[in-house]
């Protein structure tokens, strides 16, 4: 399996500011002026590959969107801004042909690129949505009425099916064995689990692992989640927003590493950035989760990578 991620924001788009912008360019050029005073030869691809993750790294602004691909076989996960980009991407593939679409839930940031999916709008192209909620198709006809999009969901010209995946079932979807289990999230989610040749990929955003129970918490999902080789679950909060938003259902990133550990998953990645954090802010949080790991990684010491989500990154099982 092949997993891209498209859009790693959550709650709203965060495109890169001025400010920010200029003070990573100033860190970059200080970097390379004393690169080059030690090595006037340099070439600056080489500059580059050695700038420090904070000022190298770009976080990425799109909403939650996540390419699921084994051939020609494909899903998508969410429909978040990222599937703006997805769209143009796939309109290249040739054809109008099948999409599977899988929903985690209906807040914006998980389908307000839907409106933008350039496949929607296109006649012999075939959409099926699948989620958790009864009236999901009402959901998206809600999103684009004449008063807030001048294009009606009805308007366009894709054929599109709705699909209920209910909670702890699974359905062949597109060649994939695709399970879901409900989360902790106001309004509900679900995650999903894809399987294929023997590899299992989970896809978590929008949970909220955190308080009291934690511990009850991981024991009760451990038949979901345990031994999954790619995990790709929120960890939007630093402790201290966590304690200040309790039902808001998002997850710090300490006991996302704390959840993936106790599930001996093999690798993690971070998602559902928080909106308010800028890039050096999420990449210190990272780096943070990185000491927590070295610090409690004594049950599956060095099984468990974790990395930080950003757009565009790819990952192969």
């Amino acid at each position: 399996m092949y997993i891209k991620l498209w859009g790693v924001r959550g709650s709203i788009p965060t495109p890169i500011t001025s400010a920010e912008y200029r003070s990573r360019l100033k860190r970059a050029l200080e970097f390379a002026r004393d690169r080059w005073q030690t090595d006037p030869q340099k070439p600056a691809a080489n500059v580059i590959e050695e700038l420090p993750i904070e000022t190298a790294t770009l976080i990425g602004g799109e909403t939650t969107c996540v390419e699921v691909r084994d051939g020609d076989d494909f899903l998508i996960l969410d429909l978040g801004t990222g599937a703006r980009m997805l769209g143009y991407e796939l309109m290249g593939k040739g054809p109008p042909r099948v999409y599977n679409i899988l929903l985690t839930h209906t807040h914006w940031d998980h389908m307000q690129g839907w409106p933008f999916f350039v496949p929607g709008y296109l006649p012999g192209h075939e959409l099926h949505i699948y989620s958790a909620f009864p009236d999901c198709e009402e959901r998206f006809i809600r999103q684009q009425t004449f008063e807030h999009f001048p294009v009606e969901f009805k308007q366009m010209a894709s054929s599109r099916s709705f699909h209920l995946f209910e909670n702890d079932t699974h359905q062949e979807i597109s060649g994939f064995k695709v399970s879901s289990f409900n989360l902790k999230h106001p309004g509900g989610a679900a995650a999903f689990k894809i399987e294929r040749n023997g590899k299992k990929f989970i896809f978590a955003t929008d949970t909220e692992y955190f308080g009291p129970d934690l511990a009850e918490q991981i024991e009760m999902s451990r038949g979901f989640f345990a031994d999954a080789d790619l995990l790709v679950m929120d960890a939007q909060y630093t402790m201290e927003d966590a304690s200040a938003k309790i039902g808001w259902g998002h997850t710090p990133t300490q006991n996302t590493i704390e959840c993936a550990l106790q599930w001996n998953v093999r690798k993690l990645v971070l998602t559902h950035h928080e909106p308010t954090y800028i890039d050096a802010k999420v990449l210190e949080l990272y780096q943070d989760g990185l000491e927590y790991l070295t610090d409690h990684d004594s049950k599956n010491k060095d099984t468990l990578t974790v990395e930080v989500g950003v757009e565009g990154a790819v990952y192969s099982l």
